[in-house]
């Protein structure tokens, strides 16, 4: 909200001290019609509202390349605390570590994340640096509406070409030169703003890269600590496991000899003795 309301009152001061109607004599134009002076207003107030929503993103960029030049000569610099792209890739490693999952394929997921979210970030952005030459074609189009029906007033009913001439030099060419004066401040500026959208995103997705890359360097040296939490898990499973395992076989050990000893008594021959009561 910020944005808006600071380029239209740029823009109205720039009007005012006649700024706007200087730019349109320095592309050409030798007049300067109010429609003319509105639209050019119009323009420059998109093309400041999108010029500063584009630089909000610098004090990001500069704030993750220096967590990401930290992270790159000490990981223990980096807090998984810190709103960062190397510090909520550092929580999710250790996370995923604890709980023995696949860290890599976690962290893919995180990049393909950030590098969404910065895609749709700039999406009124790169609305307004598209309306940009929309509202120079406006502005011609009104222009050019004006200056015919300043012509065809000018002209009298005998068809006379001394007239016919002298509205042409008078409404038709001047106008004219007025109408795409508009188109091409537009462009000049609708390109500056282009120039600078892309920009800050070639260095967004930068640091995109330069985070995952820190921590794929980070994975390849330790392999050993990643594999650790999940196969200490898994290793005192086993153990418990075993340790069930032999109890079991001992009670099979104790049973098979108790069957044996059975057996063997069963298989001796037996002596009965008759015993008369008195």
């Amino acid at each position: 909200m910020f944005a808006p309301v600071v380029s239209l009152m740029v823009s109205a001061l720039l009007m005012v001290a006649g700024a706007v109607e200087a730019l349109l004599v320095s592309v050409g134009a030798t007049t300067a019609p109010v429609a003319a002076e509105l639209v050019v207003t119009l323009i420059i107030a998109v093309f400041l509202t999108a010029v500063l929503r584009i630089v909000r993103a610098v004090p990001d960029i500069r704030r993750e390349s220096a967590a990401t030049a930290r992270a790159v000569t000490n990981i223990g610099a980096v807090k998984p605390s810190e709103d960062t792209l190397v510090g909520r890739r550092l929580k999710l490693f250790k996370e995923a570590a604890e709980a023995g999952n696949d860290c890599e394929a976690v962290l893919s997921a995180r990049s393909a994340l950030d590098d969404s979210e910065m895609a749709n970030k700039h999406h009124l952005d790169h609305a307004l640096i598209w309306a940009l030459p929309v509202f120079g074609f406006i502005g011609t189009a009104l222009t050019m509406g004006a200056m015919v029906n300043s012509f065809s007033n000018a002209l009298d009913g005998q068809g006379d070409p001394s007239v016919l001439i002298a509205a042409l030099k008078q409404y038709v060419l001047p106008e004219l030169a007025s109408a795409f004066g508009v188109t091409l401040v537009a462009l000049f500026l609708s390109v500056i703003a282009f120039g600078t959208m892309a920009f800050v995103e070639r260095s967004e997705r930068a640091s995109v890269v330069a985070a995952d890359e820190v921590f794929l360097v980070y994975i390849a040296r330790l392999p050993a600590k990643q594999a650790a939490p999940a196969m200490a898990g898994l290793t005192q499973e086993l153990a418990q496991s075993r340790g069930r395992t032999e109890e079991l076989v001992k009670g099979l050990d104790a049973l098979r000899t108790a069957v044996e000893r059975l057996s063997a008594a069963e298989a001796r021959p037996h002596k009965y003795t008759l015993v008369r009561e008195p």
